[in-house]
């Protein structure tokens, strides 16, 4: 059969399939982080089938009223960056016939959201959006350096399982934690703020669909996060891949709540003790090897 279906049918069925996972995953991820939390304080939540029903009333209204061209742009270059994250299969030929498989590189995907971001609200979040694109770079800089010739994510996970013991998960997981404290992404209520003392009108359809935009870049940095938090989960295949992708996310949505959480007069200091703890297991991992 593989002799008769070529590679690349089976990275866009594959691509298919990993894009159906995610819009059954995104609305469940989106509650736990905006909405689960309130219940642990005693506070009314909107129930998860809400979350669905505006998820699905997301893409009727893309479907019924095309988005205009720069929020179109931004939605498409954020599937592409779920996509790229998901590093799973179901077909069981390799996270390698994934189209988007080589683009699964911790500082493509992240400087992609922070664009993404930073389109939708230029405003107020500059120092963040710096913070955060500092530790990518520094990011791929260890990783690189933990293990020459490391390619992007899945990289990380081959090497891992050749050398479990390796310092590549440690700096890894430091980076993950550092990259949470930063918190860049705006969350619905903030760019609605920004609307409004902007003066931009807009028709609740058109509000209500760059919330959701917005939602969007949250997961993807949440998958940003679980990766790097647990690149050991990435790449793997059929119901394993998806236990995986559930697993990145439970974890993504840990660590941004974490990082909301933590005081801003340890903001700074927290982060350069992680990175720096980041740096000296690349270098041990470098002068082991």
């Amino acid at each position: 059969m593989n002799l008769l279906i070529p590679n690349f049918v089976y990275g866009l069925l594959d691509n298919i399939c990993q894009l159906g996972v995610l819009l059954l995953m995104v609305p469940m991820v989106l509650w736990l982080k905006e909405d689960a939390p309130s219940l642990f304080v005693g506070r009314i939540s909107a129930p998860l089938w809400g979350s669905y029903q505006r998820f699905v009333a997301f893409w009727w209204s893309v479907i019924r009223m095309p988005l205009p061209r720069g929020d179109g742009v931004v939605l498409a270059l954020v599937v592409l960056g779920l996509l790229t994250l998901s590093g799973f299969t179901l077909l069981g030929v390799g996270s390698e016939a994934s189209f988007t498989a080589m683009l699964a590189d911790p500082l493509f995907v992240g400087c992609l959201l922070l664009s993404c971001s930073a389109w939708v609200f230029p405003v107020g979040r500059l120092a963040r959006y710096g913070s955060a694109f500092f530790i990518l770079c520094l990011t791929e800089i260890l990783l690189v350096l933990a293990e020459p010739g490391v390619n992007g994510l899945l990289g990380v996970h081959h090497l891992l399982l050749a050398a479990p013991g390796s310092s590549l998960a440690g700096t890894s997981i430091c980076c993950a934690l550092a990259l949470a404290i930063t918190n860049p992404m705006p969350d619905k209520y903030m760019v609605a703020d920004y609307l409004v003392d902007q003066h931009v009108v807009l028709f609740r359809m058109r509000r209500d669909q760059r919330q959701v935009i917005v939602s969007l870049l949250h997961v993807g940095w949440l998958l940003l996060l679980g990766d790097l938090f647990l690149p050991v989960l990435v790449g793997l295949n059929g119901i394993a891949g998806v236990l995986g992708l559930v697993i990145r996310f439970g974890a993504g949505v840990a660590l941004a709540l974490g990082g909301q959480f933590m005081g801003r007069h340890r903001y700074g200091r927290s982060m350069a003790l992680l990175m720096g703890l980041a740096a000296l297991m690349a270098l041990a991992g470098r002068f082991a090897a």
